[in-house]
């Protein structure tokens, strides 16, 4: 728990946090559009296709551990800059990579910088608003890193019409402009954080796994999005700019329908908003599959993307409630959220390279409806 820090101008200072999050999730999804252009040019196949897109969630459960510790030992404004500055190289490394070990290195180290860069603005917007102001300074935040989701689509777009080189150079030139805003913040100080020990002991709560389940959902749901819904989309005779479209879509509806499924689920409690959110999301996943029209797809694309992402927000509020009745810190929640999201998404991904490639496009469709299915029932059973 950190404690409030005097702040000269805390709307500039909660925007600059805004910025940090969103220069780490612009790169999570510019690469769909990406994707058929770098099959062409490196020649890798769907399984090296689907692990690429991995390697961003295997980098953030790597980054996990190291973020929630050094956030308490040099402070989230050091702990931002540092991961900002990860992502600039990274995304640099990107830009003028060759050569297919080279882009899984800075796509892994993306998502190591990203969730270190994450945790930082979070907890520095927190600390510097206090417990009057922190619900919306974190809102910001979230805004921030949305808002770089539905920006990320379009730069991807952008770099396969003028070469990866100039699009990623300019975007890591920004991340950089960002790190040297967020190293001027105040620096913040605070009280021990639990141990990651002490947070994984509230794993014994059907409470606290149910809603890591329901938060790691949509980090599967997205690694299979992006691999098999936009070599899907190629098949069907989309360019990058509809590829782009779908997965900025995504963000976009995310944005409008997030906090009302937030607020519904507390004043209706977790439960019916979560089922309603999967149920709607499994049957655009299944209608995916069933339907064969480049436009068709691109709206199901986004609504099924954009319902299974609200899930996250009621999820990690059930984490919190977990760890409240174990008589835990609710700071703990988000450290075990980023701890199982990283392998759920990486399985998502991956599962969809090797399903497209090996079967169809229909078969992975229809086992990702299945998993929203299924955890529709989760939720109605155990939540």
């Amino acid at each position: 728990m950190l404690r409030r820090v005097r702040v000269a101008n805390l709307r500039l200072a909660i925007l600059i946090c805004a910025l940090g999050a969103l220069s780490e999730s612009l790169f999570y999804t510019a690469l769909a559009p990406l994707l058929d252009q770098l099959d062409a040019a490196e020649g890798f196949n769907h399984e090296q296709a689907g692990l690429l897109v991995a390697g961003y969630a295997i980098g953030y459960w790597a980054g996990a551990l190291p973020a929630y510790v050094i956030v308490e030992r040099i402070g989230p404004r050091a702990t931002a800059t540092a991961g900002v500055t990860a992502v600039a190289v990274a995304t640099l490394l990107f830009a003028y990579g060759d050569g297919y070990a080279t882009l899984l290195g800075a796509r892994t180290l993306v998502g190591a910088g990203s969730v270190v860069a994450y945790t930082g603005v979070l907890t520095a917007a927190g600390a510097m608003a206090g417990p009057e102001r922190r619900g919306g300074a974190i809102g910001t935040v979230y805004s921030g890193s949305a808002a770089g989701s539905a920006i990320g689509p379009l730069v991807g777009a952008l770099a396969s019409q003028f070469g990866r080189t100039p699009v990623f150079s300019a975007v890591a030139a920004g991340q950089a402009v960002i790190a040297v805003l967020l190293s001027r913040l105040p620096s913040t100080t605070g009280d021990p954080l639990p141990s990651p020990r002490a947070v994984l002991r509230h794993l014994r709560s059907r409470q606290v796994r149910i809603g890591l389940w329901i938060t790691s959902v949509p980090g599967f749901a997205l690694g299979v999005l992006t691999v098999s819904g936009t070599y899907r989309l190629h098949e069907l005779g989309a360019g990058s700019i509809v590829v782009a479209s779908a997965f900025s879509g995504i963000a976009i509806i995310n944005v409008f329908l997030a906090p009302r499924l937030g607020h519904a689920s507390d004043r209706l409690g977790r439960r019916k908003p979560l089922m309603l959110a999967l149920v709607v999301a499994a049957i655009a996943i299944a209608l995916i599959a069933a339907v064969s029209l480049e436009v068709s797809t691109v709206v199901l694309i986004a609504i099924a993307g954009a319902f299974m992402l609200t899930v996250a927000g009621p999820g990690l509020a059930l984490i919190g409630d977990g760890i409240i009745k174990g008589g835990g810190d609710p700071a703990g929640a988000t450290f075990l959220m980023n701890v199982f999201w990283g392998p759920a998404a990486a399985l998502g991904a991956i599962g969809a390279g090797l399903v497209h490639g090996r079967i169809t496009a229909e078969v992975s469709f229809l086992l990702l409806a299945a998993v929203a299915g299924a955890s529709a029932l989760a939720v109605r059973r155990y939540a």
